[in-house]
């Protein structure tokens, strides 16, 4: 799965009508400071990168004014945060929050889940290492969706009752459908959070999608799509980025042979029979399928003949499954 940044798993609840805090992202101590200054009730400095768990790796700070807040983007900016350098920085305005709820959904085998709990604002493993009873966890049938009704039981079931349960319960359902038309496999809000007020605020949220959904959501690649190391298998993933039609790939492996193959299965037992015969494979790849954009295959080629560990060639095709289909 993909893991978005902050921002744009923020910026995608926002478009579809949920209550976010108002947040910018930032690059530099200054720009923290400017963005802070238009927060009044004080700021969190977040580092910016695709990863949970950043409040236990020391990536959330509090600010309560603009100097704070550019001294705490100074502290984070260059640091490696659970093996992400910190190169841009979420700033956000604080919530006075009363209560914290804890709202994921998840891909599991055949069909989501939900998993509620009023314990919010704490590691959600703990909860459940300590106290499970304080986790409710449901299955969502595909067809039916998880309307409200369903919704409220949930939370009745994780004992939330009161005024805020029908506004948390509507939300619940929002944030499910906001989850679906993510293609996300994952979407954890912790806290879903209940001001002194009684409005409700979507404090901390992360969203992880299906890469092969990407396509539909072109605005999420970039630096949510880490690049390979390896120049030309780097050349290979921004062929399959830039271009259209289906996937192509490229790793590079510590052997001589170049293998052009194509047909999924195929491919995979000309790399083995190469192996069986002694033979030292320079890479794996996956072809785009007949139809797709050209360059997407020369970058593949490319990348193959470019290797300069490059002594022998090995080119293979299953043509019944690549061809184009003739119509008589």
């Amino acid at each position: 799965m993909l893991r978005l940044t902050e921002d744009l798993a923020k910026q995608w609840l926002r478009d579809s009508g949920l209550p976010t805090p108002q947040a910018f992202a930032v690059a530099s101590p200054q720009e923290a400071r400017s963005a802070a200054e238009r927060m009044p009730e004080g700021a969190v400095v977040k580092a910016l990168v695709p990863t949970g768990r950043r409040g236990k790796a020391g990536a959330v700070l509090l600010a309560e004014d603009a100097d704070q807040a550019g001294a705490a983007a100074a502290k984070l900016l260059g640091t490696v945060v659970n093996g992400h350098v910190v190169r841009k920085l979420y700033v956000e305005a604080r919530v006075a929050i009363k209560d914290e709820y804890y709202l994921s959904f998840v891909v599991r085998d055949d069909r989501a889940e939900v998993l509620v709990s009023r314990s919010g604002g704490v590691d959600i493993e703990e909860v459940a290492r300590v106290s499970p009873e304080k986790l409710v966890r449901s299955r969502i049938d595909p067809l039916n969706g998880l309307d409200t009704w369903t919704a409220t039981d949930l939370w009745l079931d994780a004992g939330l009752h009161g005024a805020s349960l029908p506004r948390i319960a509507a939300l619940t359902t929002q944030l499910y459908e906001a989850f679906c038309r993510a293609d996300a496999l994952l979407l954890e809000i912790n806290p879903l959070a209940i001001d002194a007020s009684g409005e409700a605020h979507v404090v901390g949220a992360m969203i992880a999608i299906d890469p092969n959904a990407l396509f539909r959501h072109p605005e999420w690649r970039g630096d949510n799509e880490p690049l390979p190391e390896n120049p030309r298998a780097r050349a290979v993933a921004l062929a399959n980025r830039e271009y259209p039609g289906g996937e192509c790939q490229y790793v590079e492996l510590e052997g001589d042979i170049g293998l052009l193959v194509g047909g999924g299965g195929a491919g995979l037992y000309q790399h083995d029979l190469m192996l069986e015969a002694g033979g030292r494979p320079a890479n794996h790849c996956v072809t785009p399928p007949t139809g797709s954009d050209n360059r997407k295959l020369k970058a593949v080629l490319s990348a193959i003949l470019d290797n300069p560990n490059l002594r022998g060639l090995l080119l293979g095709f299953n043509f019944a499954q690549m061809a184009r289909s003739i119509k008589t």
